[in-house]
């Protein structure tokens, strides 16, 4: 009788042991460490999606200006055509919060128009600056 009760309990153990997750040897859980405040508030800032973090601001006198300067006023200062001798002037080409409405972005870019400058597009992190500037509201600052 001793004899069928340690049978079935051996068997018992293969049956409960053949269905439970096999785990190796050598491989041991991940220990999880409680979460704390600071945890919690940088996990919640890593998974953000890109667009929703805010781009540090962008000033029109200190970003905007110096590279229109330098890359579009000899082409675009007192000469017929486009002028963009004054931050009036190229906000006749920005649609504040929307770079994708605005012409000043697109021709940049040259979303379905010619790159400008016409030399070749300017540096991605440039172009950055003028779509967070122009998403930011184009402020005159």
């Amino acid at each position: 009788m001793k004899r069928k009760y340690i049978s079935a309990l051996v068997f018992s153990v293969l049956v409960l042991a053949a269905c439970s997750p096999a785990v190796s040897d050598n491989t041991l859980p991940e220990p999880v460490e409680p979460a704390t405040a600071e945890s919690v508030v940088s996990d919640s800032q890593t998974e953000q999606p890109a667009e929703s973090m805010t781009a540090a601001e962008v000033s029109f006198s200190k970003d905007i200006w110096p590279v229109l300067e330098q890359f579009a006023l000899s082409a675009h200062g007192g000469k017929g055509g486009v002028f963009l001798e004054s931050y009036a002037d190229v906000m006749k080409y920005v649609v504040p919060g929307d770079p994708e409405e605005s012409m000043l972005y697109k021709r940049l870019t040259g979303d379905g128009v010619d790159v400008m400058p016409p030399s070749g597009p300017l540096p991605a992190e440039t172009i950055q600056l003028f779509y967070d500037w122009i998403k930011q509201g184009a402020q005159d600052n």
